[in-house]
């Protein structure tokens, strides 16, 4: 099945020592999703594209920087946002493109636009022009590469031209996801046999092994370290460490309490990941790298406790485990994943057929609510394969380890924990059988595994696992679980006969009595004959008969073929999916001459919550299966030789028996927008359709020059949920002392797509905005992105459009067009490494009206903390119970545009009673907080800063200090204010020396904070070595202070300001080097 970006594992860990297992876990590193990787609310993000392109995010909304000559198809897919240059379809079409290379919501899911370059994989060539070969991977024929955000958009224009063969996939960075436990797989039993997994190979590809640890000593005979440029060999993590423990620790820091499951293996230790925030991150081509090696290098086993999420088709890893499981015969055990228990779920490459994919139960021999469910995507094959316990496992703690509780022991939960019980039993039988491949392993723990009955095949295949039973029961079958697979509606077809061979190991004759124990309604799924008996060291053979006729109860079905002859009682997995009433949906499109238009790309999606799919074609014509009256939302994105895109759509059709939808470019009209400057160019335009009524929403849109876009809706028309947005920018000629004028054009449609769309803009339709954009930070461009809102549309993507980018400080006239709400934020990259600094945006919709003229200043001083949110609706600081919780997610700059600023450092925050500190958070998550506090009414202080480092010029760090009084009949928002400053000054944010600046006080307060009732400020000319009190006067609850400048002196000025409330609450705020004088 087709992989993830990203694959994550989900473990929880507490502190435990020899003698106890410890405190119900925490967590510690919980799984991830494709948004998880979001920094705070409403921050912006960018990601640079394999083609060199730029996108940002900020939520849900998104736009691209243009390039001349290119399109951008944009639309939703499976809740994730795509954005596919034109250029690079006919490498999708072709099958040489990753379409992951283009998720951009996966992409910041997992954090790669954090990175300096984008790693790639290349199958199946050991070569591709224009990339460089930095790592040889034999698993997939290919090689790996990282290239350099500043060279990807070179290197595309050479890629795309010279790529005849193999895949570019994306390098996925996979984030890596006993004392009782040990008895209950029936180690002991094993071990009192005289089997212990000496003279087996074991590998563990993870975050190291870090074989100081006394359980481990002298277990590792090989390691390699795939992922040297990211850290050394140790496990700074503890996830390998904790795994390796699991399955061959001797437990000789506890008396042997925690001993593994085969204390005798030899440990490879192949380490594929490293440590992020105290969680391990992998890459695929790392992991891959490891894979080729320890089944080259010899290992029996390999214990894989990673994995991402599944998709259609074979990913590189999934494709590994079943190429390497067949040349050297090599078992890989795989993690079935973590994350609410969902289905459909299992994650990847425990997908690949010859894994054995482990689910996670507790030491009741419960199935944990994390682990991941299946079936399989595409066949509704019976994934997990087994279960194992995975619940509050102790195992070894890393001495290397950087995150972990003190100790030599440490508790953690999730399938990663279950998944080495496993493997620790395989090794077991590995001694007892060294002639097995990896496929007899795996047939002999699933035959010998128990089902919870309380959980169906698809929580946990063959079940509980009980390697004891695996060493006494002679017979195993094969294959170790059957997928049936789709059976096609109007099911006409004669009962077909699936083959299960039964393996009779023993000295005695095996006679089996079989039957099923599952949900199947009858009659579709019998077995024949029921009885069969097996020679002694013989097989023998029996038919799963299927006959889709027999039922009329539609759905995908499993449960277990029983086998039983006294103590021997096999039950393997099976599944099938009776396919409901289906219809054949054809979509084809037509080119504009009338003829098959050569490059096309059409997308369907159903959007129906409980049946959700959505597939995407590279021809011009297709056919699929769809349930009968399910409705769809089809795009077809048409690629015409004159380097014009046609977007057709049909917004809603409702499929009520076989059919076809024709989509005509011949219907297609342009776009013709115009505006009254004539000497204006066209800088950039789109053409959006949002779908929100029918399910989940989806999107297709489509950007790039508006002369070479046309659109056409050929499907019905006022639908409700259904809203277009047609969105234009212009540029004006250069112009003396200001950047050129920047025409923003926006329009909305409700109920359909466009067939066109024509408006010859005149100056009456234009509000007029003068905008300075300020200078805090050196060597800085400014993008303003602006949108528009579509409150009244839940779960909506909002299109957007920048403007042109204008170096810092800069002054430029922009119109607006008056009939609709724009919302807008900048965001300011570095010229030096293009590399976002900080954004701002506006709270309020400023709501421009067609003839007005407005002014806007955007990033002037002074910039500073602010209890205003950044995301609409959060709290800042509040009290729930008796705990309070504390997050500074942004800053302001004077005129209230509230962001993040992305190079804070020296994150500081504290909460005191009196002089007691109560907890202190610092460095990365220095601005996020909790701590305990007392139910009786007490008086706290509390303390946040941060630093500003180049190219920050300004506001290089900020203290803030808070005093304030909660009890616990006060919850929710605690009684803060937050100070700011907004000086009238220069655009470079300066003021002249010897000059008289006034200084207006801004104040954000939560909800239940008092009425400012004083304010005083001071201050600083020589970086806060000395104060001296400014000026500071009152009116109508509007507070200033006044300074004047040094007259023979330029330099910096630092400002501080307190203030207090009306209940007494008080603050306390300095920020250095606020302004400039010169």
């Amino acid at each position: 099945m087709y992989g993830a970006v990203g694959a994550t594992l989900a473990t929880l860990l507490v502190a435990a020592s020899p003698a106890t297992a410890g405190p119900q876990p925490s967590p510690a590193a919980t799984p991830t999703t494709a948004t998880s990787g979001a920094t705070q609310a409403g921050s912006t993000r960018q990601m640079t594209l394999l083609t060199g392109d730029r996108v940002s995010v900020t939520g849900t909304q998104l736009s691209v920087t243009p390039r001349a000559g290119v399109h951008f198809l944009r639309f939703e897919q499976d809740k994730d946002q795509y954005v596919i240059p034109s250029d690079a379809v006919p490498l999708l079409k072709a099958d040489r493109l990753d379409e992951r290379l283009f998720d951009v919501s996966a992409l910041l899911g997992f954090d790669f636009d954090k990175l300096s370059y984008l790693p790639l994989v290349v199958s199946d060539a050991t070569a591709v022009r224009g990339l460089t070969t930095q790592q040889a991977l034999g698993a997939v024929d290919g090689f790996a590469t990282k290239v350099p955000l500043s060279d990807l958009a070179k290197t595309w224009q050479t890629t795309k031209t010279s790529l005849t063969g193999g895949k570019i996939w994306l390098d996925g960075i996979e984030k890596s996801t006993l004392d009782v436990s040990v008895p209950m797989i029936g180690a002991p039993e094993v071990w009192a046999a005289g089997y212990d997994g000496t003279g087996v190979k074991v590998a563990v590809l993870d975050t190291g092994i870090d074989d100081t640890h006394p359980d481990l000593a002298g277990r590792v005979v090989a390691r390699h370290n795939f992922v040297p440029d990211e850290e050394t060999g140790l496990d700074l993590t503890g996830h390998g460490t904790h795994v390796a423990s699991t399955i061959a620790g001797s437990g000789a820091a506890s008396g042997g309490r925690y001993k593994g499951v085969a204390p005798g293996t030899s440990l490879m230790d192949g380490k594929v990941c490293w440590n992020v925030n105290g969680g391990g991150a992998c890459s695929d081509s790392a992991i891959l790298e490891g894979m080729q090696w320890a089944a080259s290098s010899g290992a029996k086993v390999v214990n894989m406790s990673l994995g991402g999420p599944d998709e259609l088709g074979l990913d590189p890893l999934e494709q590994a485990v079943n190429d390497l499981s067949a040349e050297y015969g090599t078992l890989f055990v795989c993690a079935a994943g973590n994350w609410g228990g969902s289905t459909f779920q299992v994650a990847s490459p425990s997908t690949a057929d010859a894994a054995l994919s482990v689910a996670n139960f507790d030491k009741t021999g419960a199935l944990n609510w994390t682990s991941l469910q299946g079936p399989r995507i595409g066949d509704y094959g019976a994934k997990p394969d087994i279960g194992a316990p995975g619940t509050d496992i102790t195992a070894a703690r890393s001495p290397s380890a950087v995150d972990l509780p003190e100790g030599q022991y440490v508790t953690m939960s999730g399938t990663s924990m279950a998944t080495p019980h496993v493997t620790g039993s395989a090794a077991l039988l590995a001694e007892v059988h060294p002639d097995w491949t990896g496929e007899q392993l795996k047939e002999a723990l699933m035959a010998s595994a128990t089902p919870n009955p309380d959980y169906n095949v698809f929580a946990q295949g063959a079940g509980f696992e009980n390697v004891a039973k695996a060493l006494h029961q002679p017979v195993t079958v094969s294959p170790a679980s059957l997928s049936v697979g789709n059976l096609e509606w109007p099911h006409t077809e004669a009962p077909s006969t699936r083959k299960m061979t039964y393996h009779n190991l023993g000295d005695q004759p095996a006679t089996l009595n079989l039957s099923l124990n599952s949900n199947v309604p009858d009659g579709l799924v019998t077995l024949d004959p029921k009885t069969v008996t097996i020679p002694a060291g013989g097989d023998a053979s029996v038919g799963v008969v299927v006959d889709e006729k027999a039922s009329t109860a539609y759905g995908f079905y499993g449960g277990w073929l029983v086998a039983t002859e006294g103590e021997v009682k096999l039950q393997t997995p099976f599944s099938v999916y009776l396919e409901p009433p289906a219809a054949s949906l054809k979509v084809s499109v037509i080119g504009r001459d009338g003829g098959t238009p050569g490059t096309v790309m059409i997308r369907l999606s159903n959007p129906d919550p409980s049946t959700y799919e959505y597939h995407a074609f590279y021809d011009a014509s297709e056919s699929l299966r769809v349930p009968l009256n399910s409705t769809w939302h089809i795009a077809a994105y048409v690629l015409n030789d004159d380097g014009s895109v046609d977007l057709l759509t049909d917004n809603k059709d409702v499929v009520t028996a076989d059919q076809e939808v024709v989509l005509d470019a011949r219907k297609a009209k342009p776009l013709d927008i115009t505006v009254p400057d004539k000497k204006a160019t066209a800088y950039d335009a789109s053409a959006v359709v949002n779908r929100a009524a029918d399910g989940y929403p989806t999107y297709d849109g489509v950007e790039g020059d508006p002369a070479t876009i046309l659109t056409a809706d050929e499907g019905p028309t006022n639908l409700p949920g259904v809203v277009t947005q047609i969105q234009a920018v212009f540029q004006g000629p250069a112009k003396k002392g200001s950047a050129p004028d920047a025409y923003q054009l926006g329009w909305r449609k409700e109920g359909s797509f466009v067939t066109g769309f024509t408006k010859h803009v005149s100056r009456d339709d234009l509000a007029t905005v003068d905008v300075d954009y300020a200078r805090n930070a050196t060597g800085v461009v400014a993008t303003r992105t602006n949108s528009i809102p579509e409150p009244s549309l839940a779960g909506a993507y909002p299109s957007s459009s920048d403007l042109p980018p204008v170096g810092t400080p800069a002054h430029r006239t922009e119109y607006y067009s008056g009939d609709v709400q724009w919302r807008s934020e900048i965001a300011e990259t570095s010229v030096a490494d293009d590399q976002l600094i900080l954004d701002l945006k506006q709270l309020q919709d400023p709501g421009y009206r067609a003839g007005r003229r407005y002014h806007e200043r955007w990033d002037g001083a002074v910039l500073g903390a602010t209890l205003t949110p950044v995301g609409p609706g959060a709290t800042a600081v509040l009290r729930q119970g008796d705990e309070i919780y504390a997050t500074f997610d942004g800053y302001a700059d004077g005129d209230g545009h509230v962001g993040w600023p992305y190079a804070m450092t020296n994150n500081d925050l504290a909460l005191y009673k009196g002089d007691t500190l109560l907890g202190e958070f610092t460095g990365t998550f220095g601005h996020f907080g909790n701590w305990d506090v007392a139910a009786e009414r007490t008086t706290y202080r509390l303390t946040y800063s941060y630093d500003l480092p180049g190219p920050y010029r300004l506001s290089t760090r900020t203290e803030s200090v808070w005093t304030f009084t909660t009890s616990a009949d006060q919850q929710g928002a605690l009684p803060l204010t937050s100070i700011g400053f907004d000086p009238d000054l220069a655009p470079d944010n300066s003021d002249r020396v010897g000059g008289m600046l006034t200084i207006p006080l801004t104040f954000a307060q939560q909800a239940t904070a008092g009425r400012v009732k004083s304010a005083k400020v001071s201050v600083s000319f020589d970086d806060g070595a000395t104060w001296v009190a400014a000026p500071t006067a009152e009116k109508g609850g509007r507070y200033v202070a006044t300074v004047r400048q040094p007259k023979d002196k330029s330099g910096f000025v630092s400002l501080r300001a307190t203030a207090v409330d009306s209940k007494g609450n008080t603050v306390t705020t300095t920020v250095y080097r606020a302004y400039e004088v010169k």
